[in-house]
């Protein structure tokens, strides 16, 4: 049974929202939800804007429709909503069949409003534990490395870390990157209250870039003496993660440490040992050390995510 009523939740620091949009590329997103065992204790709201005409009834602008043009759409509206309920209850049953508590999952349903990844945003703002969505959805061309709602909403929601459902096989093996910044910090602190002491690999990633290649040999004595001191940071911030995964319950056989030295771009680096490692989950902070107020994500994560085009993403 669909359930269409919105749960006015006072605390939903505890549940994710999963943002859908009936197209089997976004069941997938459920799949990644019984598949990532840490996320089994975690109440689930199923989240869809309906819309009862077509996408292409807002390229009109405001030409009136003809009375059987009007049939036609009214028509398509009321099968996409027996299509809808169908997916949403559909959903719900097999999170259910494979482990979640029923009283845990609600199905949402709302009218747009203000067009699709603004209701998305307007609804993720209201304090959940992370928003769910997938980097592409029903209509996206199979060349993008993400659909136009998507992202809409990494740029504009800030505040409510955002999981981007990849298509990688889920094996419970994430990779953090770390920079010792403020963003990575609440990225070790996100991963660590969703594992805590459930069985998954974690690997502390630390990439940092060959300072040669701008400075040229005449600096190299300076130049090693500055990679020296960025090294003893970045470790310290190593040291930190590994101490608070562990205050969490993450055991210390299952934290890996990786420091990359001498490489050109820490993007491609991050997805490169996140593939040797063989990560499912790539965790990163919306904004890493120079977090720049003008930016609502930072360079690094932005390159990460086109260049992890299969893997899931948590972008705190």
């Amino acid at each position: 049974m669909t359930e269409n009523n919105v749960n006015q939740r006072e605390d939903n620091s505890n549940t994710i929202l999963v943002a859908l949009d009936g197209s089997e590329r976004s069941m997938k997103t459920v799949e990644y939800l019984y598949d990532f065992k840490p996320f089994s204790d975690k109440k689930i709201i199923l989240y869809h804007i309906f819309s009862d005409v077509p996408e292409s009834y807002w390229d009109m602008g405001t030409t009136p429709f003809s009375r059987s043009g009007a049939a036609q759409i009214k028509g398509w509206g009321e099968q996409r909503r027996f299509t809808i309920d169908d997916f949403m209850d559909r959903a719900r049953n097999i999170l259910i069949s494979t482990g979640y508590k029923p009283q845990d999952i609600s199905i949402v349903i709302k009218e747009r409003q203000k067009g699709i990844a603004r209701d998305i945003i307007s609804e993720a703002q209201k304090g959940y534990f992370a928003l769910l969505i997938r980097r592409r959805g029903y209509g996206a061309l199979l060349h993008m490395i993400m659909g136009s709602t998507t992202t809409k909403v990494i740029e504009k929601l800030s505040g409510t870390p955002i999981i981007l459902a990849g298509l990688n096989k889920i094996r419970n093996s994430v990779l953090i990157g770390i920079d010792g910044s403020d963003g990575s910090d609440k990225a070790v602190e996100f991963t660590a209250n969703v594992v805590g002491n459930k069985n998954c690999k974690i690997v502390l990633c630390t990439v940092l870039r060959d300072f040669d290649i701008y400075t040229g040999d005449r600096n190299r004595k300076n130049v090693s003496d500055c990679v020296d001191c960025v090294f003893e940071e970045v470790e310290t911030a190593m040291r930190r993660a590994a101490q608070t995964l562990q205050k969490a319950g993450v055991k210390a056989s299952d934290i890996e440490r990786k420091i990359i030295t001498g490489v050109g771009t820490r993007a491609g680096a991050i997805a490169k040992a996140a593939e040797e490692e063989k990560c499912d989950t790539i965790i990163l902070g919306r904004r890493g050390r120079s977090n720049v107020n003008d930016f609502s994500i930072g360079r690094v994560t932005w390159k990460v995510i086109h260049a992890a085009r299969e893997m899931t993403m948590w972008i705190i």
